[in-house]
């Protein structure tokens, strides 16, 4: 009996193991095309309605863009775009082939700072990038390093390029800190509290290295000095779009000066001092500042009055508003409590009494604990463009103001008693020395870069893939056959549009979280500076609101509510007295 017990327990387990290993690969094909189908959607919303908010006198134009009852109901990301300013070059597909035989190369290139050691992380890059555009345009690529490159490197880059390689040093005095400096118990000590302070790279030497080499020595590289526009490119990034046309000669044709796919807010503490320094430099030089230094600032003076301590905190419309309700039920309450306590024959019921009170004590209790640190009537935003993806003229970054600005910079030390990344330090000068009309969003690309992406929809007008003679095919067969397919191209049955969808054979991740509905992302204010309609009078650049007459409206109004047995809770200010108030400007 035992050993018949055995015999079928054996059999039993090997017919077990048998339908397992049978089975694989029907699991393996029912997951790849699972994978295959699983595509990232829009909401397909009905855009009419956003369209009606936009010449609804109602609707504060701040809101549009800002305002999360808004954006959550209109994505970011979903909203069609085109403006005076800026557009996508082509929706969707154009003919690769036949846009590189009829137009000459530019003289531009990749160009890619790395280690040896990250040579994984460059080639996968590289496959994407020559897969979804480069097989066609045949670009140069450069490679830079503080050492010099290994075989290893060299041929396997080789291996993946369609157009022609340089491998470049970097001169260690422009890579490394003087000397003296960089060996100082200071320079040691204040690097190494960075970390114990626990901002991000702050204790790691070689990443103030690099952000300061990218800031000022970067364009000078012999390799580089000489481009008319360079494209940057990280170990590690992944394109989602093919890219059919040149953008360089786009650029070029359109006088684009800097090309961006990403837009966020930087970290506080890696910045503390920048913004200061950079209105300093400003001020010396006499800086007249074009329409872009409103994408990366905050006016914290729109307003002009008697009380303007009372809204020292406030950066835009929302906030002046919530604070001016704010302080006219506190300065009502005071005024009646002051009134009560005095020879005066009419008093306050103690239950009113009670509550003005209370909402006195709250008042005082909501009052900001710490005040956003502003320089001449403005603060930082934070926003800037992520530089691991950017296109730019390099004719920008050589000019005498960008030197001489890097030059004030560096006299700073903030390189290294700071954690500058090179990216605000970029934003910041094309603030400066670029109108809004010379940036371009490169939204037709999709990018990611760590766990931060952006991905369009597919335009209607896409166009069959078909590679180059000079692809060399190093993309994994599983990789080739998930970028086949597609995601749907977008037409919204709804009204009969694209949304804006300008993408050509994106194949977005299923799970992707887009960049431009995230909090963290500046994409929203990006569209509100370059929209047609974005208006004068809430720009809040030229005008100052008239504080005195705004504070003596709300409180009569605020009485009047009261007067007509109002809840001092319940009074708001409406969207449409919002907007009316906002045209009281000096």
């Amino acid at each position: 009996m035992i050993i018949l017990f055995r015999i079928r327990r054996w059999l039993f387990k090997y017919i077990y193991h048998l339908i397992i290993i049978l089975s694989l690969p029907l699991i393996s094909l029912f997951s790849y095309n699972h994978l295959l189908n699983n595509h990232y959607h829009p909401k397909l919303i009905n855009y009419t309605t956003l369209n009606q908010l936009y010449i609804n006198n109602n609707t504060l134009f701040d809101n549009l863009f800002h305002s999360n009852k808004i954006t959550s109901k209109f994505p970011i990301s979903e909203r069609s775009f085109s403006s005076l300013n800026d557009d996508v070059f082509q929706y969707g597909c154009r003919d690769p082939i036949m846009e590189s035989s009829k137009n000459k190369r530019l003289n531009a290139a990749f160009v890619v700072l790395a280690r040896n050691t990250e040579i994984d992380g460059v080639i996968l890059s590289m496959r994407s990038l020559e897969r979804r555009f480069n097989q066609w345009f045949n670009y140069p690529w450069i490679f830079l390093n503080d050492e010099p490159f290994n075989d290893e490197f060299k041929s396997r880059v080789e291996e993946v390029s369609s157009g022609e390689i340089n491998f470049g040093l970097i001169n260690s005095l422009n890579w490394h800190f003087p000397n003296n400096l960089e060996n100082s118990p200071f320079f040691n000590e204040v690097v190494e509290n960075q970390g114990d302070r626990g901002i991000m790279y702050g204790n790691m030497k070689s990443y103030h290295n690099m952000c300061r080499f990218y800031s000022g020595f970067f364009f000078e590289h012999p390799l580089i000095k000489d481009l008319e526009f360079y494209w940057r490119v990280e170990p590690d990034v992944e394109f989602y779009c093919d890219l059919t046309y040149d953008p360089f000669l786009e650029m070029k044709k359109n006088n684009k000066k800097y090309g961006f796919t990403i837009t966020i807010k930087e970290l506080i503490n890696t910045v503390p001092n920048l913004f200061k320094l950079t209105n300093k430099f400003i001020i010396e030089n006499n800086i007249k500042l074009p329409d872009t230094w409103s994408l990366f600032s905050n006016n914290m003076k729109f307003f002009k009055g008697e009380n303007e301590i009372n809204y020292k905190d406030v950066k835009n419309l929302d906030d002046f508003f919530r604070n001016l309700i704010k302080n006219t039920k506190y300065n009502y309450a005071k005024n009646v409590i002051n009134n009560n306590n005095s020879d005066n024959d009419k008093q306050i019921p103690s239950k009113l009494l009670s509550k003005l009170n209370k909402l006195i004590i709250n008042h005082s209790n909501s009052l900001p604990k710490s005040i956003n640190e502003k320089f001449n009537d403005e603060s930082y935003n934070l926003c800037h463009f992520w530089s691991n993806f950017e296109i730019a003229s390099n004719e920008l970054f050589t000019s005498p103001q960008y030197k001489a600005y890097y030059k004030f910079l560096e006299d700073s030390n903030g390189f290294f008693t700071e954690r500058w990344g090179d990216a605000p330090i970029h934003s910041l000068a094309a603030g400066m020395f670029l109108n809004l009309s010379e940036i371009h969003y490169f939204r037709d690309i999709g990018y990611k870069h760590s766990t931060i992406g952006h991905c369009p929809y597919n335009s209607p007008n896409q166009l069959p893939y078909i590679p180059s003679d000079k692809f060399k095919h190093q993309v994994l067969p599983q990789d080739e056959i998930y970028m086949s397919e597609i995601d749907p191209p977008i037409k919204n049955p709804l009204i009969n549009s694209n949304l804006g969808a300008s993408g050509c054979r994106c194949r977005c991740p299923s799970d992707h979280r887009e960049v431009e509905n995230s909090g963290g992302s500046c994409s929203s204010l990006w569209l509100k500076l370059n929209d047609n309609n974005f208006p004068n009078s809430n720009s809040l650049t030229n005008h100052q609101l008239n504080l005195d007459l705004i504070e003596n409206w709300a409180l009569n109004s605020l009485m009047d509510w009261i007067n007509n047995n109002g809840n001092i809770d319940d009074w708001e200010i409406s969207q449409s007295e919002r907007d009316l108030l906002s045209k009281n400007v000096i």
